[in-house]
């Protein structure tokens, strides 16, 4: 599939390559197990709290939004809907992965990635490049990987802003013996700005509100752990009929899990219930979806030889929808699924293997597999290939919502490649990624859903993590070419280039660093009102500043100045993004 020369790969010799090995930084949702991420034959970026909180983001998108192979499409500010699309898949090809667990609306199709609090996170794995062999539907392509907060102290921030914005949070924590207890507590809101102008000249806001109590206890037949939370908000958007209209959202999560390790044998055991209701209300109306998903995951971890490790494991889970106005035809639907994979590195290489067989309810098996290879060309190089298959189920809306649904519809269904060069060094970091993907069945339709396109996304990823003394610096490019093969058209909202640029400086009280963000023009698809395309949205920078100053040990002062020249732009076609924009943090916590 792919159409490019290896010779491409020989850019990145330009590089020092006179470094030592790199700080050891582990992924665990690549492959389902721990790995340094210089051994992952995957693309992976990894934030710990304290890159989370460094990067000062007005939210989860726009932390995202800063990563390699990640672009965004916002309808409005924050609390808004938001398009995450990861190496030119749709906002729905990217599994989200709460603590393990498969989140999001069952009735659309993908996760509420807007309201996902920051506060609430405690590290964010991103994979780019399919995941299905070892998660099932939706990874076709990535995944996002959140695990929330165990709070090890006593931490309390409270935050002002531009758009009326007022943000606290409350994290506590208390050890008893072999006994761990943990909570979160948190308040936010913003009056916002006019979303759409040219239909409802109005504010459109939102607040939030969320709650996250936990525990866990070690034993000598492992640690067992249980942890709840709730995320409940609204959000005010316009309609075309020049009426205010509001979303109320709630999502509820329950997990108890077990963990344990005997000799070369780990075992880990996981039931969650997940919630999720979205009404809408209008000045007569009152819609509203609620589903929740039910799941079960086990999974195996053996230790064959130093050099080779099996994994197995069994996955069930139901979804239901609780609640629907119109009523659907079908409501609930389950999945049980069987994966396996091993995990081999023999002096200079490195091999992977996953496959799964998922039974769906309405479908019967999907098959998928993931083969990848590395080779380390020396000590710091590391040349890697990879191919994998993915699906995802349609969603209940696209299945059976009355006048759009359609219940014949296939899954939609992807082969992907892909060939990386990677250097890991003392200070360096980089990465050279060509990727191919075909996208069979792709779902598309704006009365009809139907399987009608073939799509082809192909492109090139580079990233490149620069630390010298007190400085750092990182850059990440994308050139992305996603089209309709039958149209020749370029896939919505998917912008051809993409640059982000973080240059920042580190002292013992004081840090400060400078950002830049480009996208280049964008297709917006068809008017059904003109019976045209739309025109394509235009490209733009967006330039950030932000400092941080420590007052003293527990307590921290930072200030944020997002689009500095205040820049006026559209990520999405008729909808508003915000203009300069400040925030400013107090935190404490204890040591």
């Amino acid at each position: 599939m792919f159409k490019y020369s290896l010779a491409a790969l020989a850019v990145t010799s330009l590089l020092p390559a006179a470094f030592a090995d790199s700080i050891e930084t582990i992924t665990i949702y690549s492959s389902r197990q721990p790995l340094a991420v210089e051994q992952s034959l995957a693309s992976v970026t990894v934030l710990e709290r304290a890159d989370i909180v460094a990067r000062q983001a007005q939210d989860l998108p726009a932390l995202l939004n800063q990563l390699p192979g990640v672009t965004i499409s916002r309808d409005g500010g924050r609390g808004q809907n938001t398009g995450v699309f990861i190496r030119g898949g749709n906002t729905g090809h990217t599994l989200v992965l709460v603590d393990g667990v498969r989140t999001g609306s069952a009735t659309l199709g993908q996760s509420s990635l807007s309201m996902i609090p920051l506060d609430l996170i405690e590290r964010i794995e991103v994979i780019r490049g399919p995941r299905a062999a070892w998660y099932g539907s939706d990874a076709l392509a990535g995944v996002i990987a959140i695990t929330t907060r165990r709070q090890q102290h006593t931490e309390f921030n409270a935050g002002v802003g531009s758009y009326g914005l007022l943000e606290t949070d409350l994290g506590l924590q208390h050890q008893q013996g072999d006994w761990q207890l943990h909570a979160n507590l948190g308040y936010s809101r913003a009056d916002g700005f006019d979303v759409q102008p040219a239909l409802d000249p109005d504010k459109d806001g939102f607040w939030q509100r969320f709650a996250r109590l936990g525990a866990a206890y070690q034993s000598e037949l492992g640690q067992f752990h249980w942890h709840s939370h709730i995320n409940t908000g609204r959000y005010d958007f316009d309609t075309a009929w020049g009426s205010e209209d509001r979303s109320a959202v709630l999502q509820r999560s329950h997990v108890v899990g077990w963990q344990h390790q005997l000799a070369e044998t780990g075992h880990q055991l996981q039931l969650s219930r997940n919630l999720d209701s979205d009404t809408t209300f209008g000045p007569d109306s009152r819609s509203p979806f609620s589903t929740a998903r039910d799941e079960v995951n086990y999974q195996l971890n053996h230790s064959l030889r130093t050099e080779l490790d099996l994994l197995v494991g069994a996955n069930w889970y139901q979804e239901e929808v609780a609640k629907a106005a119109p009523a659907y035809e079908e409501s609930k639907r389950n999945n049980r699924a069987l994966f396996a994979g091993i995990n081999y590195q023999p002096a200079d290489w490195l091999f992977e293997a996953a496959a799964r067989q998922d039974r769906f309810s309405q479908y019967g098996k999907e098959h998928t597999w993931q083969l990848a290879a590395g080779y380390y060309v020396t000590e710091q190089w590391l040349l890697r290939l990879s191919r994998g298959t993915a699906f995802k189920v349609p969603s209940f809306n696209q299945l059976y919502w009355p006048g759009f649904g359609n219940p014949d519809l296939k899954p939609e269904e992807s082969v992907s490649d892909e060939v990386a060069l990677r250097f890991s060094g003392t200070g360096l970091q980089s990465e050279l990624v060509l990727f191919d993907r075909e996208v069979a069945n792709l779902i598309q339709g704006s009365e009809m859903a139907e399987n009608v396109l073939l799509a082809k996304v192909r492109g090139v990823e580079y990233s490149l993590g620069l630390n010298l003394t007190h400085w750092q610096h990182q850059v990440a490019y994308t050139w992305l070419d996603a089209r309709n093969e039958q149209t020749g058209e370029p896939l919505q909202r998917r912008p051809k280039h993409s640059v982000n640029l973080r240059s920042g400086w580190q002292g013992e009280q004081w840090q400060a660093y400078a950002t830049l963000d480009y996208q280049s023009a964008t297709f917006q698809g068809f008017d059904w009102n003109s019976m045209a395309n739309y025109p394509d949205l235009g490209g733009f920078t967006v330039l950030g500043l932000a400092a941080r100053y420590q007052l003293s040990p527990k307590w921290q002062l930072r200030a944020k100045l997002d689009n500095l020249t205040d820049k006026t732009y559209q990520t999405s076609i008729g909808y508003a993004t915000a203009g300069r924009s400040i925030g400013l943090r107090l935190s404490y916590q204890g040591l």
